[in-house]
């Protein structure tokens, strides 16, 4: 029995001392516990991984958000994004949003602007050709609303304060209410542009197209348009309009 107590004592001591391969201590190599370079590796490795796995999932987080407020067309700012995505991790801000830019183009079609410091909204970048996709009674009679609006601000030199305002609440049997629309679901959704001027005897209100109806509507198609309810007049015999239009279309290519 001391004899095999011995042996194994004697192969605890061996394993434990390091294998000289020869004279220089860098040619020592120990068995018993990891160096300290392979553990640091090892860590490295292992933090590598958890810190790609966290910013995939900031990524997909910060998609599934952009996704979900631009089923209402809302205009979303960065101070919104930090609060209810990133989190005490806005130093990843720049990356993450440039990586969700790419997958949102790639994967869902959909192109992430940058309208001006700190806010974003994005707008389809794929035609809706298929027939059986169309949208309901209430968003189509209110994208029809919104064209005559637009068109009505485009002939008149892409600016006006008159004839679009409406000074009551009530419903419209087919639009309804023209008021709530125009002055606050249009302009919160980035429709159009509604400025209100103070003078020192009165005040006006102007109307532009916002930033979302350069993307998402033509001038050309508002254009033509107003050529069918001439009987077919030539577009460019509205000189100022069609000199707009052309000018928007070369500066786009």
């Amino acid at each position: 029995m001391s004899s095999q107590n011995s042996w194994r004592n004697q192969m605890q001591k061996n394993l434990s001392q390091p294998i000289v391969r020869g004279r220089n201590a860098k040619d020592i190599v120990y068995y018993s516990q990891p160096s300290s370079s392979s553990s640091s590796l090892s860590q490295n490795l292992s933090a590598d991984h958890a810190t790609s796995k966290d910013n995939d999932q900031l990524v997909n987080s910060l998609i599934r958000y952009l996704l979900m407020l631009d089923g209402r067309k809302q205009i979303i700012t960065k101070t919104r994004i930090i609060k209810n995505v990133f989190g005490n991790r806005g130093k990843h801000f720049v990356q993450t949003m440039n990586n969700a830019k790419n997958l949102l183009s790639t994967v869902f079609g959909y192109k992430l602007i940058e309208l001006e410091s700190g806010k974003y909204m994005l707008v389809n970048e794929i035609e809706n050709t298929l027939p059986h996709i169309e949208p309901s009674a209430t968003e189509s009679s209110q994208m029809i609303l919104l064209f005559l609006v637009l068109t009505h601000i485009f002939m008149l030199e892409d600016c006006c304060s008159e004839g679009i305002s409406c000074e009551d609440d009530q419903q419209h049997s087919y639009f309804g209410n023209v008021k709530q629309l125009i002055n606050e679901i249009f302009v919160a959704q980035g429709y159009i542009n509604r400025t209100v001027l103070e003078t020192n005897d009165s005040t006006n209100v102007e109307f532009k197209w916002g930033y979302r109806a350069e993307y998402e509507f033509s001038r050309r198609k508002a254009l033509e348009f107003v050529s069918q309810v001439f009987d077919g007049r030539p577009i460019n015999s509205w000189q100022l309009q069609f000199k707009t239009l052309t000018a928007r279309e070369a500066a786009d290519k």
